[in-house]
């Protein structure tokens, strides 16, 4: 079975249809919603659709932080797989199936989507090109490419590191050691909301520069505070 965890903040207007979204998933899954503190309606539009859903579901409350959350949410999980899905992405009906399919090979230990963006916009479609080939060189996943990976691995690495940024690139980079992420050829539409607030050129721009910083050994958290203050 696959664990579904998502992280959620102040999602109101996205976890229902997000949560509708999971419910026409086809195979064995259960739903794992993490809370970090919302102030607006979203543990009650979580509640009332988990409360109808016919599939196995929890909702967390806990510490505000992404990688807080999801190490939380897999704290939690009773699946042999945790896909880590944000609540703006929206994967194949059939992508769960495809998990089950590509993890019966015990030498993979993890992987991710295709990634595509629901505007077709030129920039962003050259940006998820770009994290597409460094998945596929390099089999390094970003969080809106639905990472996926065995669970008693995530747990023995001892999860999401505590970052506020790149934390998912830190997690691929540890489970390489111990085998295989693979890209599975389907694609998972993510929404493109924070280039569209904070400026599609800016944003990519800063995600380039933060990759190839982190490639270099600087740590995220050093990263962050670097463009906050300048």
């Amino acid at each position: 079975m696959i664990s579904v965890i998502t992280p959620v903040l102040n999602e109101e207007e996205y976890v229902t249809p997000f949560l509708a979204h999971l419910g026409r998933l086809k195979g064995p899954f259960e739903v794992i919603l993490v809370d970090g503190g919302s102030t607006d309606g979203t543990l009650a539009e979580a509640t009332a659709c988990l409360a109808e859903s016919d599939r196995r579901a929890t909702l967390l409350e806990t510490d505000r932080g992404r990688a807080n959350q999801m190490n939380a949410g897999a704290g939690k999980a009773s699946g042999e797989v945790l896909l880590f899905l944000h609540v703006d992405c929206f994967v194949p009906e059939d992508s769960l199936i495809e998990i089950d399919r590509v993890m019966l090979d015990e030498g993979i230990v993890g992987g991710g989507f295709l990634h595509a963006f629901s505007d077709p916009d030129l920039l962003l479609r050259a940006t998820s090109s770009l994290g597409n080939m460094l998945a596929r060189l390099n089999s390094t996943f970003f969080g809106d490419s639905g990472i996926f990976i065995r669970r008693d691995l995530f747990l023995s690495m001892g999860g999401y590191d505590p970052l506020p940024f790149l934390e998912d690139v830190e997690l691929c980079r540890k489970a390489k050691r111990y085998g295989r992420l693979v890209q599975i050829g389907r694609a998972i539409e993510s929404s493109p909301r924070r280039y569209a607030s904070k400026g599609r050129f800016r944003l990519t721009l800063v995600f380039v520069l933060a990759l190839l910083l982190n490639l270099l050994g600087i740590r995220p958290g050093f990263l962050v505070r670097y463009i906050v203050d300048r």
